[in-house]
């Protein structure tokens, strides 16, 4: 049976009140105790395993007590992420089980919950300040507006992800970067299902370096490029990160800093460059100047592969998370072919799937 529309509508809008709890998971690891639980467990119960899981300075640090076990389960519990079996018991679900088993599904539940929930609160503040000036400005967002008002003026001065590095938050994304909510298969292996020729991609003899990744984190997408062609040596693998302290997760590939915005791109004639959920993180403005730094360094050979959502419904909590934090932005395939125009690109592939990262292969036009 069809809930009513006001049961619906209140569902999605009282929802902003219970994420602020999955923090709480997170930094108390609850989901991990009770999936390790395995079944049904009261809250007293919960709280007995956590505690045993944690260290004698964890405990004192951050003193965990019955009443917010109870009120946090049950709280996350309406969002489905937790199954509520009776008053104060509580099982694992798939999601939780999920949670559990994928490194980074926290960490990016903590930056939605945390960055963006802080930005969505402060859209119409922002949006009010400037009568209505609309689309937003690079690094003059509602996240920067709103420690404008919370008296932090240092911070408001600076871009979203520097502000991130500042209060020690850019390891946390990269991590959940590297993995996500989940994967829709390895690099190879949705390229592959595309039907996109990822050895003719990477099989050119023009360039000793076969990708640059640029903002890859920790490297995790070139790693599984290596594990599918090992014969690429760490050399011809690049990622690039604009952070001078990141450490890779493997020795195979190679890590260079380079900020875009501040120089050009360092590599010039690689085989392929790849954006990955960078140029959403972008205002037009700034995917532009991004686009034309890689034009500028790319050879007629070389390619570009952008790996970003499909601007489909599903996508829409994602299209609002770019503006607040960055005043980015999803595109349709006709925004592609006007930004592809304007820097001198055309596309040459294109995917868009109605769920996970499609693919958009752009090359020089000569």
């Amino acid at each position: 049976m069809t809930p009513p529309p006001g049961a619906v509508l209140a569902a999605k809008v009282t929802a902003a009140g219970a994420l602020g709890f999955v923090p709480v998971v997170v930094h108390f690891r609850l989901f991990e105790t009770l999936a390790k639980i395995g079944t049904a467990a009261s809250s007293t119960e919960i709280l007995q395993a956590n505690n045993g899981e944690r260290t004698e300075e964890e405990k004192a640090a951050s003193p965990l007590c019955l009443k917010l076990v109870e009120d946090t389960l049950f709280v996350l519990s309406g969002q489905g992420l937790v199954d509520l079996i009776s008053d104060n018991v509580f099982a694992p679900n798939a999601i939780t089980h999920h949670w559990a088993s994928q490194p980074s599904a926290p960490h990016g539940a903590l930056h939605f919950t945390t960055e963006v929930l802080l930005a969505s609160a402060f859209l119409m503040p922002k949006l009010q300040a400037t009568q209505f000036a609309y689309p937003l400005a690079d690094a003059d967002t509602p996240y920067q507006h709103a420690f404008s008002l919370l008296g932090q003026k240092s911070l408001a001065q600076q871009h979203t992800y520097s502000i991130m590095e500042e209060i020690g938050r850019m390891d946390s994304f990269n991590i959940f970067m590297d993995g996500k909510f989940g994967s829709f298969g390895t690099l190879p292996e949705r390229l592959q299902r595309f039907g996109y020729d990822l050895d003719a991609a990477i099989g050119g003899t023009e360039s000793d370096v076969v990708m640059v990744d640029i903002g890859g984190g920790t490297g995790a997408a070139l790693i599984e490029l290596k594990a599918a062609y090992p014969h690429l040596p760490a050399s011809s693998l690049v990622v690039q990160e604009f952070q001078t302290e990141l450490q890779t997760l493997d020795s195979g590939i190679t890590l260079q800093e380079w900020n875009f915005k501040t120089s050009p791109q360092p590599i010039r004639g690689a085989l392929t460059y790849s954006l990955t959920h960078i140029l959403h993180n972008n205002s037009d403005l700034e995917a532009l100047k991004l686009l034309k730094k890689l034009v500028d360094a790319m050879e007629p050979y070389s390619r570009l592969l952008i790996h970003e959502f499909s601007k489909n419904s599903n996508y829409g909590n994602m299209h609002g998370t770019m503006v607040g934090l960055y005043a980015g932005r999803l595109r349709s395939r006709e925004e592609w072919a006007a930004m592809a125009e304007v820097v001198g690109l055309k596309i040459t592939f294109e995917v868009y799937p109605e769920a996970g990262e499609g693919l958009i292969e752009m090359m020089k036009v000569i």
